[in-house]
């Protein structure tokens, strides 16, 4: 299983300071683009695995448009009080290629007063499940793990 994870964008200033695991609350899993079949899941996964490795981090349900995946102002100001960032992710893409499964999330952390995106992300996984001819690719399950394990870890964040 091969992890591509890696970080595509940070403020200036985060390269010595990091932020506060206590501070972040997380959006739902996003990505309208993607069947249920995997969205559903795929959110229970990112969910669980980040709880695992950051369970100062606080993910809250909030009711999405069925068509898009908004947060709506009267909600963002609701969290504001909450937390001072928001990891905000989506479930960009779920394919087999090659005869791997491939997963791409990409992550966004806000600084909720300024307004800012301090940190940018992709978790991206590629697996197979045999890698000999004929090759079978590895689950859907499995390689969003990967996914999302490997974006988790390049969050500038600390417990």
């Amino acid at each position: 299983m091969g992890d591509f994870s890696r970080e595509t964008y940070r403020k200036g200033f985060l390269l010595s300071d990091t932020v506060q695991a206590a501070s972040i609350v997380v959006l739902p899993l996003a990505g309208a683009d993607q069947p249920d079949r995997y969205l559903i899941p795929a959110r229970e996964i990112f969910q669980n695995i980040i709880q695992g490795m950051q369970p100062q981090i606080k993910p809250v349900a909030l009711s999405l448009s069925p068509t898009k995946d908004v947060l709506h102002t009267a909600e963002f100001n609701i969290l504001k009080k909450e937390a001072h960032f928001l990891l905000q992710t989506e479930l960009q893409q779920v394919e087999v290629v090659d005869g791997a499964t491939q997963v791409r999330l990409f992550g966004r952390l806000w600084d909720m007063e300024q307004g800012d995106i301090l940190w940018e992300g992709m978790g991206e996984s590629r697996g197979h499940l045999f890698l000999f001819f004929p090759t079978v690719p590895a689950s859907f399950e499995k390689t969003m793990e990967v996914a999302a394990r490997g974006l988790i870890r390049k969050l500038p964040v600390r417990p």
